[in-house]
């Protein structure tokens, strides 16, 4: 990746350049790809049950 494409992937986020004092390139990493998991749907979501047998 690129500085440029990096830049560009913070401000799609909404991630300022003095913000970027506080964060880690891969923590703005993560959050760009959850970004583009917002979207998804799921068969089927777990429950409290769900995580209470696990």
């Amino acid at each position: 990746m690129t500085t440029p494409l990096f830049l560009l992937r913070c401000t799609e986020i909404g991630i300022s350049i003095s913000d970027l004092d506080l964060l880690t390139i891969g923590l703005v990493l993560d959050m760009w790809t959850e970004k583009g998991n917002d979207g998804a749907t799921y068969q089927k979501v777990a429950t409290q049950e769900d995580f209470d047998k696990f």
